[in-house]
Order: C-alpha cells, then structure tokens, then sequence
C-alpha cells in the first residue's frame, strides 16, 4: 500500500483523536520500523470477550500498512477447560504448573484461541498466520513447574517472511525444546523474549482492565520507570499481578532502546495509544530521573535558562533567578518546572518541554513530582497555549482573563482563590517575546 494512502487513511480515522500534525508524526516513525513496529500481548480474557474490538484494531493497523506482532494468552480458557476434564492444576510463584495432562489441554486450547483470532481476521480480510508450537524453542529450567519451558531461541526468520508476505503473525505461547519436547510457556515471558530478540518501537499489553490504577482506582497514565518504579513497587494497593508485570516491563525496557516505551490498554483504545500523544491506558517509560533543587548552581542556572529560552522563544530576564524558589529539572535537561514561594499555594512559574521530548511523557513525570510535594498550586497560561487542553485536565478550576487563564488545584476557600488569581494576573513577564 503506498505512503500516500496510508497517511490519509490514518489521519481521515483518527481526525477526532489529535492533530494531523501529532498523528503523522507517529505515522512516519512507525512506517519505517519494518517489521520492528510492535510486539502486542493479547490477554487470554479480551479474546473470550472482546474479540470483536481486538480484531478492529488489529484490521485498522492492517490497512495502513502496519503489520504488529501478536502473542496471545489464555488463562482462563484453559482453567475452565481443565475444570470441565475435573484435571487438577496449581500455580507456583504466578505459573501453571504445567502436568502431561494440562499440556495436552493446554495445547488444544492455545490451538483454539490462536483460530479463533485468525478466523476473525478472516471475516475482516486481514490475512493472518498462526504459530501454534514452533515460534519458541526452550528450555526446561525448573523442573517443579512441570512442562514449562523458557525461551532460548526465537524462528525469527518464520516470523519475518510471514510479514514481508502481508500476513500478522498470530503467537501462541507454546514452544518445544530442542528434543522436540512440548512446553507451555508464560505468555508474557514470551512477550519479553521477542521483544528483547526484535527491539521493537512499542511493546503493548493489551487487558480487560486497560491499565495500571492507582489507590483510588483511576487510571495511571504515565510511568517514568527511573522516577516512579521503586514508588509503585513498595505500595500495597498494587496488586500482585500488576506488580509482577510492571517488574516484568522494567527488565524489559532497560534492555530496549531508549526511545522503546510500553503499554498497557484495552483492545478500543489501541490505536488512540499507537498515534497520540496522550494515548489512552497506561504508558511506561524508562524514562528520566527528576531532579529538585531549592537552588541551582551557575551550571545548572545556564540550563534552566537554556530549556525556558527555546520552549518560550524569547530572553529570560536577568533577575529571574532572584527569589524564593523551587527547580525540578530532568536528567536529561529537556524539561524544567520553576515554583515561586510567595503566597500560601505555590505558584507555578514556569513549565517547559522541549520540542524534541514531546510525546514521550516527559511533561507529565516532571509534573507528577512537583505536585506530589504541593497540595496547592495555581499557575497562569496564555488562552492561545497549545497545551492548556492538559491543563485543564489536571486542574481543579480554572477562570479565563482578557489576557490569561488562571488554574489551581487544592486551593477551596473562595478568599485565598481570589488572592492567587490576582497574584497570578499581577505578576511581570518574565521573558521578554521575540516576535
């Protein structure tokens, strides 16, 4: 299919998701990944139910030229079958402990589910090709667990040629050793096993539950492994699973290139996560650190300055570091947020992402921090910034002026509101404009 169809069939679909200019950003780089594009884990419950939008979503990306990888579970099609056979089964530290008995069930079951996903494709004529047990060559490691095996070699070559011949290669999380023995294998160590032989642009998981949530059960959108990992892993309100799939995702991407991330979303929303910035599930990154400083060295003062410079197009202005305040930087000197300490809630200076760092997530780690160290904020932002959409996301309120708009968060007493607006109209450009 030539470019220029594919280009116009992405931006006619997702229109009314983003920018043309975002989506043919991610358009262009996934265009040129060969057949590096995605490795997408399928979990064993959104096959028995939501085959319809996975089979969707996958067509979509067919169209437009671009051929994922597809590895599938199937957990709980499995647990139910042996449960009708009255086969007992147990699990070990997270895995099946795989008998001869599940092994025959399990092989017939992955069978059906990897058909099940082709023979839906059909339906949509999207050409599709099943590996049922010779994608993964393995090796039994840990004899308690039975018939399970862990991948030491991948038919990279099968997988490649099935994709240069217009066909998704369709995984099942079965291999064989090299003496030919079946093995079962985990289906998200098969997911990290090709994703660390192919190193693929994203790595997506796609679940029922269509992301990571936090204590209250809202969704986490972005983690930034090197910020926030050693955080999610110590909280009780993480669950088992997730806990082991974020450790999971964590080994991955300190093997895969920086500029790899993964995902976790529902089927629906995959192509909102593939071509915008602000996606829909969960984004995990490795991300920067974040650094905070009560004051900057002359070194770090010229990076500030440098990062605010180009964001705002203009000239900082020389006292602009006198004062009360607070500087969270990335380690990687492409983000910068700047509090001043002047009223009883923190204002909010300045926030600035490069150019070259947006849509990485970087704008929300650095954000994230500094509100974790501020029950109250409130900042300005011109009516004609092209990020006040997020803004007004992340604030509890906002009040629109002839020249600014105001936003806040935790800020409820109506006299103290008033006072934090007016300081924020009053308050001096910091950077003289070029125009």
């Amino acid at each position: 299919m030539n470019k220029v169809y594919t280009k116009e069939t992405i931006l006619k679909l997702l229109s009314g998701m983003s920018s043309e200019k975002e989506i043919r950003k991610y358009l262009e780089r996934f265009s040129s990944d060969d057949f590096r594009f995605a490795v997408i884990k399928v979990g064993g419950a959104v096959i028995q139910n939501d085959l319809e939008n996975l089979v969707s979503s996958i067509s979509f990306l067919h169209e437009v030229g671009l051929k994922p990888i597809i590895i599938h579970g199937g957990g709980p099609s499995l647990s139910s079958e042996l449960d009708a056979n009255e086969i007992e089964f147990s699990f070990l530290d997270g895995q099946r402990i795989t008998t001869s008995e599940v092994l025959d069930v399990a092989h017939s079951v992955f069978t059906s589910e990897s058909k099940k996903i082709t023979n839906a494709l059909e339906k949509k004529n999207v050409t599709s090709k099943a590996f049922y047990d010779d994608a993964f060559v393995c090796e039994i490691k840990d004899n308690k667990l039975g018939f399970v095996g862990e991948v030491c070699e991948i038919n990279i070559a099968s997988i490649k040629k099935s994709i240069d011949d217009g066909e998704i290669p369709i995984l099942s999380p079965m291999g064989r050793t090299i003496e030919g023995q079946l093995v079962n294998i985990n289906a998200d160590n098969a997911t990290l096993a090709i994703s660390k032989k192919i190193l693929p642009d994203k790595v997506i998981f796609l679940s029922e539950l269509g992301g990571i949530l936090d204590q209250n059960n809202v969704l986490i959108s972005n983690i930034n492994l090197k910020d926030d990992y050693e955080y999610l892993m110590s909280k009780d309100w993480l669950h088992s699973g997730m806990k082991h799939k974020l450790k999971q995702i964590n080994n991955l991407l300190n093997l895969l290139p920086k500029n790899s991330s993964a995902s976790i979303t529902k089927p629906l929303n995959l192509t909102r996560e593939l071509f915008t910035d602000a996606g829909s599930g969960t984004l995990v990154k490795l991300g920067h650190k974040i650094n905070k400083f009560e004051s900057v060295s002359l070194d770090q003062s010229s990076t500030v300055q440098s990062i605010l410079e180009k964001s705002f197009k203009g000239k900082l202005n020389k006292n602009f570091f006198d004062g009360n305040k607070k500087y969270y930087l990335s380690s990687c000197d492409r983000a910068v947020i700047v509090m001043r300490y002047e009223e009883k809630a923190a204002y909010m200076d300045k926030f600035a992402v490069m150019n070259d760092a947006r849509g990485e997530g970087l704008g929300k780690a650095i954000m994230k921090k500094m509100m974790l160290d501020h029950p109250k904020i409130f900042w300005r932002s011109r009516p004609n910034n092209n990020i006040n959409s997020y803004y007004k996301n992340a604030c509890d309120g906002f009040q629109k002026h002839s020249e600014w708009n105001i936003y806040w968060i935790g800020i409820e007493d109506l006299d103290e509101l008033s006072g934090c607006i007016r300081y924020a109209i009053e308050q001096p450009l910091s950077i003289t404009y070029e125009y």
